[in-house]
């Protein structure tokens, strides 16, 4: 049995862990943090309890790493609740693409404490509860069986918002240990330390956090913001935070996207920022971490705070190459494989959208693309993101749309542009002039008919469009835009379905003229 006190004058808590059998563990953890946007300093506790999971003590450990890293990279805009929130989410989502691989058995649960000044948060994602007791009266907030994290893509949750109150006794457990334990003893308002009133607790498997709330005056002072640089100097065989770089990858910002593995073995991307992490980084990272596009990377948890500023991504799938060297190896896409990039893309961009980024940079080095028709899409710069104020672009990008270079007012209609400008480069080789960085005063749309030998009917005038300079000129929406695309070749489609059943009933008809000619043959023969 292992026991931690965390002395305070505003917070008394004591942690331990009972048994642990074969495939079954709880781990819990506590930490001080700075309070966001000049509210008071902030206590997480949380507690993971896991079952039917090999290696279940290391597993939580890396999860409990993980999480604590994960929640002080969140935006600085988001509440201290909301991050708590988003963190369980994203872990809920590694898990359950695990599930879905494949890959995953473990059934976790989790509940989470939030103590910052005279608020008291708990969240519980599964069979974890929570135990009340004050002033003689116990209450207990039980946890959820089938609840468990990963079960589905979106995160089960249940939050409690309570008023925390002088004197009174908080116990986190796993609901299983809060059933078979005496909690009335809770109650009791008797003298010693909370490690004495915990220890009966742990005779039974899991893990257990008691809290006595004291004067939240005397809460502790706020630790100072941690700052992520950008890293200048990265070469192969660099070490940093836990991760040792094995090789560049070819595709991504040049110089800033290498291929790494930490010391459990895991290899992820390693994708550096060119400039210290601000709110717009990590807005960036928590939109990407949010989707559930497969044509979006998965981000992953590292298992150490970052030091710098850059994202772990999961590696592509063998074989996917950057759209420049599918081009130079493949040459232009077929119109089937061409819409099936589209389609994919359209899906990535869309879901970006969603989570509140618009503008990006469809830069083809940062397309994949396999040989099975996946794409992935790892997005870069965006002028808007949630929460702060126009980014800008680099001036070289490619493509972009007008309103984009000029800093006019720009919608999800600019994104369009991009990708209708990308459409023509894969099929004819050339940027259209509207999407160039040195784009002139009175160009007009090129039509591809007059570059390459097919264009799908009807599709010069649907690009025309959607590079049109002005966005009011444009498609209203992606989907438009995507189905304007598709009418085309599922009219031609349809029409080749329509010649099919045809057949059937000229052969019928021709046996109605041939069949009596046949028949007064053998008749006349036979006579």
């Amino acid at each position: 049995m292992a026991l931690q006190l965390l002395e305070h004058p505003g917070i008394t808590l004591a942690s331990g862990t009972g048994l642990d059998l074969p495939h079954q563990a709880a781990r819990a953890r506590a930490m001080w943090l700075a309070g966001r946007q000049q509210r008071p300093p902030l206590l997480l506790v949380v507690l993971l309890w896991a079952r039917h999971c090999p290696d279940v003590v290391q597993s939580l450990e890396r999860h409990l790493d993980a999480l604590f890293a994960d929640f002080r990279c969140t935006p600085e805009g988001w509440s201290e609740t909301q991050a708590a929130r988003q963190v369980l989410a994203a872990l809920n989502l590694q898990l359950f693409r695990r599930q879905q691989a494949g890959q995953g058995d473990a059934d976790l649960h989790a509940g989470v404490l939030l103590m910052q000044g005279d608020e008291l948060q708990f969240l519980q994602a599964g069979s974890v509860g929570l135990a009340r007791a004050h002033k003689g009266i116990l209450q207990v907030l039980t946890g959820r069986e089938g609840q468990a994290l990963g079960a589905q893509a979106e995160l089960a949750l249940v939050q409690h918002s309570l008023l925390p109150s002088r004197g009174e006794h908080l116990l986190l457990a796993p609901q299983p240990l809060l059933d078979v334990s005496d909690l009335q003893g809770l109650c009791i308002q008797a003298e010693g330390s909370l490690g004495e009133r915990l220890k009966p607790l742990l005779q039974a498997p899991g893990a257990a956090v008691l809290l006595r709330l004291g004067e939240t005056q005397y809460l502790a002072p706020a630790p100072s913001a941690v700052v992520y640089p950008a890293l200048m100097q990265i070469a192969c065989g660099q070490q940093l935070d836990g991760w040792t770089l094995l090789r560049q990858c070819p595709y991504g910002p040049s110089g800033r996207v290498y291929l790494g593995r930490d010391e459990s073995g895991r290899e992820a991307v390693l994708w550096f920022a060119e400039d210290e992490a601000g709110e717009a980084f990590w807005q960036h990272e928590w939109a990407l971490r949010r989707s559930t596009q497969q044509a979006l990377p998965q981000v992953l948890s590292p298992h150490q705070a970052r030091s710098h500023a850059y994202l772990v991504l999961a590696k592509p799938p063998r074989g996917m190459r950057n759209l420049f060297d599918w081009v130079a190896a493949h040459g232009a896409p077929d119109t089937q494989t061409l819409i099936g990039i589209v389609t994919q893309l359209i899906a990535a961009v869309r879901s970006l959208q969603r989570r509140g980024m618009q503008g990006l940079w469809l830069s083809p080095r940062q397309i994949l693309l396999g040989d099975d028709g996946r794409v992935l899409f790892l997005p870069g710069a965006a002028a808007i993101l949630p929460g702060v104020a126009r980014q800008s672009l680099p001036e070289q990008a490619v493509p972009l749309a007008p309103e984009l270079r000029s800093g006019r007012a720009l919608d999800g209609r600019a994104d369009q542009f991009a990708l209708a400008a990308l459409i023509y480069w894969l099929m004819s080789g050339q940027w259209p002039e509207a999407a160039r960085s040195d784009v002139r005063p009175g160009h007009c749309y090129v039509p591809l008919a007059t570059l390459i030998r097919y264009v799908p009917q009807s599709w010069d005038g649907v690009l025309a469009r959607a590079l049109a300079p002005q966005p009011q000129a444009r498609f209203e929406a992606l989907s438009e835009f995507q189905l304007a695309l598709q009418q085309p070749l599922h009219a031609r489609r349809s029409q080749a379905l329509q010649r099919v059943p045809m057949q059937p009933a000229r052969l019928a008809a021709l046996g109605l003229v041939t069949l009596p000619l046949l028949l007064g043959l053998l008749l006349s023969l036979g006579g």
